[in-house]
């Protein structure tokens, strides 16, 4: 019952009795006058008040001990429920929690602490944590900056987030970042903190910043390369006939022909940029292996320091290599500038080529395609060499072991794609201390015998056909007109694609559309391709372009294996590429009619390697 109640409920009961003693006092004495037995009416009742408020004081003190306690209980129970909440939310949290004092003793250590930093909640209780998660040389600096920490989360009550480097109990660092909140217990602080492993997150990050570095510079690499391929186009194909004019003048003629071979090596850097920009398709063709790594070494002397010696060891009647040589070439650098960075103060670099005949077991041994005919160029130096535990990891994107800012982790996986792309396998040894090898092989070109001598001098060959030449470079359109009516094609020049098609809807005649495949405006070449041989199945289509990679890539079906003539180009490439494509037979759909099959490549091939098995076959070395 509540006090009010209890309270009321006395005072009716001594009215009631006071009443009740004064009538009976009235009855006995029958005079209304104050008497002795009024007197004993008053001390009944008197006695009766006293006796009702000790039972109303005693019930009132129940009351307050039952009140009391069952605060006391909720309180408890409250502060059970609020201590098993803490626990649960600390042992189902994602990320470690560390409670220590202001002298740093740990207090309390989560089953994520100890999977976090590898020391048991038994071992980190009561033990200094800096000690436990702190390398030793930055323990005084790291005891200087929590004594600063503890003023500092007192200023911030909604605590402080940071970074902080730890040690895992077996010697790895750990990049952690920590929620830090200060508890004021009397003279007493307590920090709790929530910790959580970054470490893989910021390489992630590191890794996605450096490749759109990588992106960024290669964008506008593509960009530059495609602008000067444009410039070289012109200044590669004027030259011959500027040297054509002079050729009876022989001191003229030697300056045309360092401006011929300046051109050159402007194209070559210009394809290496697009390779490095991944904006050019593989184009492969057949290659000398052994002249462009004669190119390459002459490269590498100029360049490189003088104590790093390079040796060259080619292979007698090595064949002729099929792959795309701008990419060899750039892979073949690439693995020498690896080479050279791993020879710390002098060293060897060795440079072999060779032919290897594969079954199909020593096919399958180093990647390669298929069983037959390959070209082995190895390259091994004398440098610190690869450790066992990263040598499978080598050629994974993104993977390196040089400092931030000094590598991409692309270069091997570039190589490693190149190759496999050619069609051929890549192998490494290495041992720590004794040098690396890498060894690439490439499939044979087709045709057994060595180039010819003079084969880029072989006779040009025009037409009489009519040409729709859409180019939206002016220079460039002027240059390839020229040359166009030198070789007596007729030419209808356009600046863009809206002019070609304008030319088109006229029902103007024309055998071959000549087009650049990245222009100004709202249509590129691809595109134009596409509609034009829509309308016109049987129209011929020669691409052109200095960046090439994206157009060839997004190529449409109809005009699916038309070829590309890729910048800077000379009058003979030029005249060759419009042949093949004038050349070609095709039905009235304008799908291109087979050539028959021949065997005698096939049969040559055969009784070259039964020859070769009879002599005793040529193996890679194991």
């Amino acid at each position: 019952m509540k006090l009010r109640g209890l309270l009321t409920l006395a005072m009716a009961a001594q009215v009631i009795v006071t009443a009740a003693a004064l009538l009976a006092s009235y009855a006995v004495t029958g005079s209304a006058g104050f008497g002795t037995a009024q007197l004993v009416a008053l001390l009944v009742s008197a006695a009766v008040a006293a006796l009702l408020a000790r039972l109303c004081t005693r019930a009132m003190e129940n009351s307050e001990a039952e009140r009391v306690s069952a605060q006391s209980a909720a309180l408890s129970q409250a502060r059970s429920d609020s201590a098993q909440m803490t626990q649960a939310v600390i042992r189902t949290a994602l990320d470690a929690f560390i409670q220590i004092d202001d002298s740093g003793v740990v207090l309390e250590w989560s089953l994520q602490a100890e999977a976090l930093t590898g020391w048991t909640r038994e071992e980190a209780l009561g033990a200094d944590v800096v000690d436990l998660i702190v390398a030793e040389p930055l323990r005084a600096a790291f005891r200087q900056r929590m004594a600063r920490l503890v003023p500092e989360l007192s200023a911030a009550p909604s605590g402080m987030r940071f970074e902080v480097s730890l040690i895992h109990r077996n010697g790895d660092r750990i990049l952690t970042e920590a929620s830090s909140t200060v508890l004021r217990i009397g003279e007493r602080s307590i920090i709790n903190s929530f910790v959580r492993d970054i470490t893989q997150k910021r390489a992630a990050e590191e890794q996605l910043i450096q490749a759109q570095k990588m992106e960024a510079v290669g964008q506008l690499t593509g960009g530059i390369a495609h602008e000067f391929n444009n410039m070289l186009t012109v200044i590669t194909g004027t030259i011959e006939i500027l040297a054509d004019a002079v050729k009876d003048n022989p001191p003229l003629a030697t300056i045309t022909k360092l401006i011929s071979e300046a051109a050159d090596r402007g194209a070559a850097l210009t394809s290496s940029l697009l390779s490095f920009a991944r904006k050019q398709a593989l184009q492969p063709a057949e290659i000398d292996v052994n002249e462009l790594i004669e190119e390459l070494a002459k490269l590498l002397l100029a360049t490189f320091d003088k104590k790093v010696e390079i040796v060259t060891r080619l292979g007698g009647n090595v064949w002729l290599a099929y792959a795309d040589r701008g990419q060899l070439s750039s892979a073949l650098l690439n693995l020498a500038i690896n080479a050279r960075d791993a020879m710390l103060d002098d060293g060897k670099l060795t440079l072999t080529t060779r032919n290897v005949v594969f079954g199909v077991r020593e096919a399958v041994a180093v990647g390669a395609g298929y069983a037959g005919d390959y070209v082995e160029i190895e390259i091994a130096d004398t440098g610190t060499g690869i450790p066992q535990a990263i040598l499978e990891r080598i050629f994974d994107p993104f993977f390196s072991t040089k400092e931030v800012g000094k590598g991409t982790g692309l270069g091997l996986s570039m190589v490693f794609g190149f190759v496999k792309q050619s069609g051929g396998g890549i192998k490494v040894a290495s041992e720590e201390g004794s040098g690396t090898v890498f060894t690439i092989y490439l499939p044979k070109a087709e045709t057994s015998a060595l180039r010819p001598t003079g084969y880029d001098d072989r006779k040009i060959v025009g037409g009489k056909e009519t040409v729709l030449c859409v180019e939206d470079d002016r220079d460039v359109r002027h240059y390839v007109t020229v040359q166009l009516e030198s070789l007596g094609y007729k030419v209808i020049p356009a600046a863009n694609a809206a002019e070609a098609l304008a030319v088109s809807a006229e029902g103007t005649a024309f055998d071959l559309l000549f087009t650049d495949i990245v222009m100004a405006g709202g249509m590129n070449g691809r595109e134009l391709a596409e509609q034009m041989v829509a309308a016109r199945p049987s129209l011929r289509v020669l691409f052109t372009s200095g960046y090439a990679y994206d157009s060839l890539h997004t190529q449409g079906r109809a005009t699916m294996g038309a070829p590309l003539l890729r910048k800077p180009y000379r009058k003979a490439e030029l005249a060759r590429m419009l042949r093949r494509c004038l050349d070609t037979a095709v039905d009235s759909a304008g799908d291109a009619i087979p050539t028959p099959y021949s065997v005698q490549a096939d049969v040559e091939a055969f009784l070259r390697r039964q020859a070769a098995e009879d002599n005793g076959p040529t193996r890679p070395r194991k």
